[in-house]
């Protein structure tokens, strides 16, 4: 177990957030100039590769497949699929920007979906700040945005699909270690994408193949950059840091697919931003302060 180095663990998450905003652009260019499908077939297996290359490096890894909730690691990793198809899928409609400005909101969902699923208290606080993330989610698609239109539900769907899929993710860490999730993740995602393949696989351009090496390769490195940030530093500290996700895709976005800011993405990303970290916090300081009443 790695030691605690606060400063270390939120430069990773900070690393890790700009890895996925890159990985999040490449997913749009190539997913235009091939299929959404092709993308992510190629991300799927590149990460049972890495899964596999793994296990033949650490043979003490191999117990990580085993699972005490095989139904709940299937549904939940089938739900991820869906979710990233749904989201690579807006980058090339919504564009990567709005998308990202939209999806923000998940934690929130979470909130609500923890609340049916999971059973936790849900204040009246709480309900107050869902309700202002999603006043901004509002805001971000209004008639006077360059937002509005009916393809906007799209990211939003991919919103809801990740928080289900985060929901039922905290449900197995109950009973099953993050790695194990991350290994069935991986290994539902590739055998649905095997699935699929013989419809999508088409020639890929030389040029291209470089940038889908990058995009398999930016996927793993992310994943294994977001589990060493929670091995140095608390989750409190550094979930907020998973914000900066949203500023990088910005930039990308706008430098490289020449999107634009508008003032309603600025202010209604703001207010989903401000929820998603108030309601993280609050729920945070809720624990400490049962675990203080526990010990006394």
């Amino acid at each position: 177990m790695a030691g605690k180095n606060v400063r270390l663990g939120i430069a990773l998450m900070l690393i890790a957030s700009l890895v996925f905003a890159t990985q999040d652009g490449l997913s749009r260019f190539l997913a235009e100039k091939y299929s959404v499908a092709l993308t992510i077939i190629l991300r799927f297996w590149a990460l049972a590769a890495g899964i596999f290359l793994y296990f033949f490096l650490i043979k003490e890894s191999r117990s990580y497949i085993l699972s005490k909730k095989p139904i709940l690691q299937i549904l939940r990793s089938s739900i991820l699929v869906a979710e990233i198809f749904v989201t690579v899928y807006s980058f090339t409609i919504v564009g990567l920007v709005a998308t990202s400005a939209i999806f923000s909101s998940y934690p929130l969902l979470v909130v609500i979906f923890s609340y049916f699923i999971l059973r936790e208290a849900l204040t009246k606080l709480k309900l107050a700040i869902v309700v202002v993330g999603f006043l901004g989610v509002l805001i971000i698609v209004s008639p006077s945005s360059d937002v509005f239109q009916m393809h906007s539900v799209i990211p939003f769907i991919g919103a809801v699909l990740f928080a289900l899929y985060g929901v039922l993710t905290r449900m197995a860490s109950f009973s099953d270690s993050g790695y194990t999730s991350l290994i069935w993740t991986g290994l539902i995602g590739a055998f649905f994408s095997t699935l699929i393949a013989p419809f999508y696989i088409i020639p890929i351009e030389k040029s291209d193949i470089f940038w889908m090496l990058i995009l398999c390769i930016l996927g793993i490195v992310g994943h294994f950059l977001l589990i060493k940030a929670f091995e140095f530093a608390e989750a409190v500290v550094i979930q907020p840091f998973a914000y900066f996700h949203l500023v990088f895709a910005g930039i990308i976005g706008v430098l490289i697919f020449n999107e634009s800011v508008t003032w309603p993405i600025i202010l209604g990303s703001s207010l989903v931003i401000f929820a998603g970290i108030y309601s993280y916090f609050l729920d945070n300081i809720s624990k400490d302060l049962k675990n203080e009443k526990f010990e006394e």
